[in-house]
């Protein structure tokens, strides 16, 4: 119990600032709201019009695709390196974690994600 020690209490720090800078924000932040203030701010471009059709948001797709098999890949290099002591479970580790991260690779490119028009 005393190696946890450390780790407990850098958590309770770390609650005790979040907590601290929210009580900061609520007791010193402005209290006169105006209508421009609670303006959603796009820019400072007003909108003129409503958009007359959807954003395409398939780059953005590709781009959590991207983080999420690079993740993959630099959580594998460590069983990749250990895997003469690992042996079999982790060959069995690095498959499981391989097939949680094919399924929904395999969902996506039949859903066209990574089609462009």
């Amino acid at each position: 119990m005393p190696e946890y020690v450390p780790a407990l209490i850098l958590m309770g720090l770390a609650f005790l600032f979040a907590v601290a800078v929210m009580l900061a924000t609520f007791v010193l932040g402005p209290k006169r709201p105006t209508h421009e203030k609670l303006a959603p701010y796009e820019c400072g471009i007003e909108e003129v019009e409503a958009p007359r059709q959807r954003f395409p948001v398939k780059y953005l797709v590709t781009g959590m695709l991207f983080i999420i098999f690079d993740v993959e890949a630099a959580s594998v290099i460590p069983l990749a390196i250990l895997m003469r002591q690992l042996k079999v479970m982790g060959l069995v580790e690095l498959l499981i974690f391989a097939f949680i991260l094919i399924v929904p690779l395999v969902y996506v490119w039949r859903k066209g994600a990574f089609t462009w028009e």
